[in-house]
C-alpha cells in the first residue's frame, strides 16, 4: 500500500498562503508609494511583488492538485502538478523581468525622470523587512518537505528583498541629483527577477524529466535496505521524484534457497523499514534476485 505524505502538502499550502497574503499587502503599499512618490524603481518593485502573489497562488494550486490521491487516469498520483507549478512561477518571473526592463529603458530614453519622494524609501524598507521574514520561513518549509515549487517561491521572495535593496539605492541616488539611477535600479531589479526565473525553470525541468535526486537519498535507502536481516546485497536503487514524494525501486540479493514466501516477507520488511524512516517516500517496489555466498 502506498504511503501518503499529507503533512508535507499541508505545510506547502500553509506557506503558499503566507506568500499570497504578504505579497498582496506589499503590492498595495509599494504601488501607492511608487505612484504618489513618482519612483519607477518602486513601481517596478510593486509589479514584481504582484508577480509574487500570482506565483504563490500557482504554488498553492499545485499543492492542492498534487495532494490528490491516485486514480484510474493518474496511477502514480498527481505529484507532477508541483513542478508544473514551479515552471509557471519561473515563466512569470522571466516575463515580469523582461517587462520591467522595457519600461525602465523607455523612461531612460525619454529623459522624463522625476525625483522620487521620501515615502518611496519607507515603502522599500518595509518591503525588505516583511520579505526577509517570509523568505526565511518559506525556505525552511521548502527544505523540510523537499519541495521544488515552494523553494522556487522562497527564491521569489528573496529576489523581492534584493530588488527592494536595488530600489533604495536607485531612489537615494535620484534624490541626490542622479535621477537616472531610479529607472536604472528598475533594470537591476529586472535582472534579479530573470535570474531567479531561469534558475527555477531549470530545477522544475529536471524534476519533470525524472532527473536523479540528491545522492544522500540513495545512501539513506542503501543503508536502510542493507540493514534488513537476510538482505545479502543491494544490487540497484532507482528513484523518481514526483512532487514532494519519491517512488523507489530496489533490487536486492537474498539466499537463493529461500522460499517464495520467505522472500516475500523480506521484501515487506524492506518496505516497512524505508517507510518508517522516510516520510517522503510514497511507494516502494522491491525485487528479489538470488545471491550466492
Amino acid at each position: 500500500m502506498a504511503h501518503v505524505y499529507t503533512q508535507g502538502y499541508r505545510v506547502g499550502e500553509k506557506n503558499a498562503w503566507l506568500g499570497i497574503l504578504s505579497n498582496l499587502l506589499l503590492f498595495v503599499v509599494k504601488l501607492c508609494a511608487g505612484i504618489f512618490g513618482k519612483s519607477q524603481a518602486i513601481i517596478a518593485d510593486a509589479f514584481h511583488t504582484a508577480g509574487d502573489a500570482l506565483t504563490s497562488a500557482a504554488v498553492l494550486v499545485g499543492f492542492k492538485i498534487a495532494g490528490k490521491p491516485a486514480d484510474k487516469h493518474h496511477p502514480f498520483g498527481h505529484g507532477k502538478a508541483e513542478p508544473v507549478a514551479a515552471k509557471i512561477v519561473s515563466i512569470v518571473l522571466i516575463l515580469t523581468g523582461i517587462g520591467i526592463v522595457y519600461s525602465s529603458v523607455k523612461i531612460l530614453i525619454s529623459g522624463k525622470i522625476t525625483e522620487p519622494a521620501i515615502i518611496t524609501l519607507f515603502a522599500a524598507a518595509f518591503s525588505i523587512i516583511v520579505k526577509q521574514i517570509t523568505y526565511k520561513k518559506v525556505s525552511r518549509a521548502a527544505k523540510k518537505i523537499n519541495s521544488v515549487a515552494l523553494a522556487a517561491d522562497a527564491r521569489h521572495h528573496r529576489s523581492d528583498v534584493l530588488s527592494s535593496v536595488a530600489a533604495i539605492i536607485g531612489i537615494v541616488g535620484a534624490r541626490l541629483g542622479y535621477t537616472f539611477m531610479d529607472p536604472a535600479a528598475g533594470i537591476v531589479v529586472a535582472g534579479f527577477i530573470i535570474k531567479f526565473g531561469a534558475r527555477t525553470f531549470h530545477t522544475a525541468y529536471d524534476e519533470l524529466m525524472d532527473a536523479a535526486p540528491p545522492e544522500e537519498i540513495y545512501l539513506k535507502i542503501q543503508r536502510i535496505t542493507s540493514g534488513v536481516k537476510d538482505v545479502r546485497e543491494v544490487k540497484k536503487i532507482m528513484i523518481r521524484k514526483t512532487g514532494i514524494e519519491y517512488f523507489v525501486e530496489v533490487i536486492i540479493g537474498i539466499d537463493g534457497k529461500k522460499t517464495v514466501e520467505e522472500g516475500h516477507k523480506i521484501t515487506d520488511t524492506v518496505r516497512e523499514s524505508i517507510f518508517s524512516e522516510m516520510q517522503s517516500v510514497k511507494d516502494i517496489s522491491v525485487h528479489v534476485e538470488p545471491k550466492a555466498d
